[in-house]
């Protein structure tokens, strides 16, 4: 677990912005050099139980305006940048490379799934499409390829049927439990020209910013390609 939270920990640039309670990554590592044991037992305690703490559950997104837009008056002009928890992150980004592993382990995605796994990027993606098109060349077949956009990918999570997922593919009970809380009683405060909105609760999707939401949206979405791949 040490091994893994100071991975965790100095995986993410000290140049990003702190979340809510304002404690940035630069000052999570000085309590690191210091009492890095303290953090360590912190996520023990967070993990195992299966209880995320709501005062990492609480979100800021910030409303910037898009450079060299014409027009400041439509939506599409603006984005929002998530704002969340820096140790938050740090023990989601843990729990991220539990999973990732138990799932690679374990062959729970399918093989044919490429994004958000270790050694399978878009480039792997790519070369390997390149590669069975060229060998069915040679073999005087045809290659078709069929893409899928996702739309609002992340947003789009029901947490329940997420849950119920990683419960039918036997994950670690521990994680499963973390997950469910991880994902509830969520809230948002949109901060629009430095003026606080209030904070709505989320009661769908995962978290824009967290680097355990593309792990959890990649075990979500696999039965869907293992559907695809079984039917088209």
């Amino acid at each position: 677990m040490e091994k893994a939270v100071e991975r965790a920990l100095y995986s993410q640039s000290v140049q990003k912005a702190p979340g809510p309670d304002q404690l940035s990554f630069g000052a999570v590592r000085l309590l690191w050099k210091r009492d890095g044991e303290r953090m360590v037992n912190r996520a023990k305690a967070t993990i195992c139980p299966g209880r995320h703490p709501a005062v990492w559950k609480q979100a800021s997104g910030v409303v910037i305006r898009q450079p060299s837009k014409d027009d400041y008056t439509k939506l599409k002009a603006y984005r929002t940048i998530s704002l969340l928890s820096c140790m938050g992150k740090v023990i989601g980004k843990v729990v991220a490379e539990l999973l990732s592993e138990e799932a690679e382990r374990r062959g729970l995605l399918s093989d044919g799934q490429f994004g958000n796994r270790k050694g399978r990027s878009a480039i792997n993606t790519a070369a390997i499409m390149v590669d069975r098109v060229h060998a069915a060349w040679m073999d005087g077949n045809i290659t078709g390829v069929l893409l899928m956009d996702i739309k609002a990918a992340f947003p789009s999570v029901a947490k329940g049927r997420l849950v119920n997922g990683m419960k039918a593919k036997h994950i670690d009970g521990d994680i499963i439990r973390w997950t469910e809380s991880f994902l509830s009683k969520r809230t948002v405060e949109m901060i629009i020209e430095g003026n606080a909105m209030t904070r709505p609760p989320v009661k769908a999707g995962v978290q824009q910013g967290s680097p355990l939401s593309p792990m959890l949206f990649a075990i979500y979405y696999s039965r869907l390609i293992k559907w695809v791949e079984e039917y088209v």
